[in-house]
């Protein structure tokens, strides 16, 4: 392989599913690791502490990491102020805008919009295994996040205050297992397919998930790819398989599992639909 700039970025977030075991407190973003010296390397290296930074709160840093690979996935790039907007009214919610939408093959983005819906949950309706998702955080932590994102771009500058970074094209690669969860791999390169000249500060397009402050986010510049450890369910696929009862309180699947056998906290139960979501399944 040829010797390219490569950038590397991980989520590192607690499973949905049950028998994870990560209970410790969440470190902080100072603590997580970074390669500085490899680049040479095709494989990112996710931050040490793997059990501590699984811990998951109140559930809304990983549906944020989640919402980094969806968008990644779907949409091929970070570009949050172009591709998401807040409402300027009451409920608040962060949206896709009509330029995002277009990006998608599907024309809706379906991931990434059932990943915005968990706005809409009912509370105690959402678990990630044994933590209870609060959505009304979600919907503040977005549409704060989001202005820090659009004020940081307005700013630019240069050195630490720098804002920028580069059009960009993302390119889902592989996927494996991780630290905490699946490791989802994506090439980065410019809009003709060639090398990114600052791949580093791609960071700078993560501010809209917490970065540097969500401790889930973990960035460092080492190759030609990027990866992402998200929250087990909420990157979409089919999560049972025949004869099998799937250990995730709640999934998303562009096709219905309801009626599927399904444990959540050592509770067997089936699928059923969400009322905010048709392609978010719960544990009942």
């Amino acid at each position: 392989m040829s010797i390219q700039k490569l950038i590397r970025v991980s989520l590192l977030t607690l499973g949905v599913g049950v028998g994870i075991g990560c209970n410790e407190a969440p470190i902080s973003s100072e603590d997580l690791d970074e390669d500085e010296g490899d680049t040479t390397g095709s494989e990112i290296e996710l931050g040490q502490g793997g059990e501590a930074l699984c811990a998951n709160g109140d559930g809304v840093n990983s549906a944020m990491a989640a919402l980094a690979v969806a968008a990644a996935k779907e949409l091929g790039r970070w570009n949050p102020t172009v591709d998401f907007a807040p409402m300027n009214y009451a409920p608040w919610f962060t949206n896709l805008t009509a330029t995002g939408k277009a990006r998608c093959a599907d024309g809706r983005c379906w991931n990434t919009q059932a990943i915005l819906d968990l706005q809409k949950a009912a509370p105690n309706s959402v678990k990630f295994g044994s933590v209870v998702f609060n959505a009304n955080n979600f919907v503040s932590t977005l549409t704060a996040r989001w202005n820090e994102q659009k004020n940081c771009e307005l700013r630019g500058g240069t050195g630490a205050t720098n804002c920028t970074a580069e059009q960009h094209k993302l390119t889902f690669v592989s996927s494996a297992p991780g630290a905490c969860d699946t490791v989802f791999t994506f090439n980065a390169t410019n809009l003709s397919g060639g090398n990114l000249v600052a791949p580093s500060q791609l960071k700078n397009k993560l501010m809209f998930v917490g970065y540097p402050s969500n401790p889930y986010l973990a960035f460092s510049s080492t190759g030609t790819t990027v990866s992402i450890d998200p929250t087990k369910g909420l990157v979409g696929g089919t999560p049972t398989q025949a004869g099998s009862c799937s250990a995730l309180c709640t999934t998303i699947s562009s096709t219905s599992v309801a009626g599927a056998c399904c444990t959540c906290n050592g509770v067997t139960g089936k699928y059923a639909v969400t009322t905010w979501s048709s392609t978010t399944f719960s544990c009942k």
